[in-house]
């Protein structure tokens, strides 16, 4: 009776150690900065196919490689997109159904749904390009977006150019958008566990594709 009630308590134990958090159970350090496990709070924004995109719904239980940039970005956002996509191939098929990759721009005044159907297309990646639907500030669409950034640490300014081609700089949330303007954020590729935690950040500047990929392996193992 004592060995039954053994291998009982120790399958419970088992069990219930499944469904606690990495940030519990895990003391990994991984290649990249690691994070702080901030939770990712649920969101929908729109595909570059002018659909809806849940997180909750489109990358439950899934290791989650995230982007933000901007398509008019012409020097470090393609190459981060070349490196998505060189994780992507190294994948196997096992891999490819625990990972969600995604972009996100920061520059929604701009990067409309064609916008990013057409950056999509162009540089051959293959999975979903999100942004709101209207670029109106007060818009649910667009304050979905900022709530993105925010809960993803993006720290984005405008870069306003005037008549004198002087600048100055404003945040996010201005109500008029200038026609004229350079996106300045500071973020990088975060990887999200599958239990939704930011575990992992890897700044623009400081790939190291074969790191990064050991990285993202070893959160599909959780």
């Amino acid at each position: 009776m004592l060995h039954r009630f053994t291998v009982v308590l120790m399958s419970l134990s088992l069990l219930f150690a499944g469904c606690m958090s990495p940030g519990e159970i895990d003391t990994w350090t991984p290649h990249g900065e690691p994070l702080e496990g901030v939770k990712v709070l649920d969101f929908t924004l729109t595909s570059s196919e002018g659909t809806d995109w849940t997180y909750s719904e489109e990358a439950a239980n899934t290791t989650l490689a995230i982007a933000f940039l901007f398509t008019n970005c012409l020097d470090i956002c393609p190459i981060v997109t070349h490196n998505m996509k060189w994780v992507k191939s190294q994948l196997s098929e096992d891999e490819l159904n625990k990972t969600t990759f995604i972009t996100i721009t920061v520059d929604p005044w701009r990067d409309n749904v064609t916008v990013l159907h057409d950056w999509k297309t162009g540089t051959k990646s293959e999975w979903a390009h999100l942004t709101a639907s209207s670029n109106d500030s007060e818009s649910p669409s667009m304050r979905a977006l900022q709530d993105v950034w925010i809960n993803f640490g993006v720290g984005l300014t405008i870069e306003e150019y005037e008549a004198n081609n002087e600048s100055n700089n404003s945040n996010s949330s201005a109500r008029h958008h200038p026609d004229d303007y350079t996106v300045n954020h500071e973020t990088g590729t975060i990887l999200v566990d599958r239990f939704g935690y930011q575990r992992v950040w890897w700044g623009d500047n400081d790939w190291v594709l074969d790191l990064f990929l050991e990285d993202l392996r070893y959160l599909n193992t959780l």
